[in-house]
């Protein structure tokens, strides 16, 4: 089975972060390196059973975007029951991103 990142939008935006540990992706249709992360953020989802992630054209909704304090792309932000808890900017290969994400999931369990 595929899992799908769920697209956000104003309306669910604040639902889906408020939900647990979720990963929301920042990204543009014309953005070459987050085309690249898409399949990276799927396997990191398939293989983090805690984690959700969510995708956020920031093309589509710029007021989001400049709130979080995007100014790259792909930006992704890290979110704990509605908190942003950890930012990572650009392209990251999967074995980093999985490495990374397996580090902050394992000390917040542990915390």
């Amino acid at each position: 089975m595929t899992i799908i990142a769920s697209e956000l939008n104003e309306n669910n935006f604040l639902p889906f972060v408020k939900s647990g540990t979720v990963l929301v992706d920042f990204w543009a249709a014309w953005c070459v390196p987050c085309q690249k992360m898409t399949p990276i953020l799927l396997a990191c989802e398939q293989a983090l059973p805690q984690l959700s992630v969510g995708r956020l054209n920031v093309d589509d909704y710029p007021q989001l975007t400049k709130k979080l304090q995007v100014q790259g792309l792909p930006t992704l932000l890290l979110f704990q029951n509605g908190e942003p808890v950890a930012r990572v900017s650009g392209f990251q290969p999967k074995d980093r991103l999985l490495g990374y994400l397996q580090h902050r999931l394992g000390r917040e369990q542990h915390a």
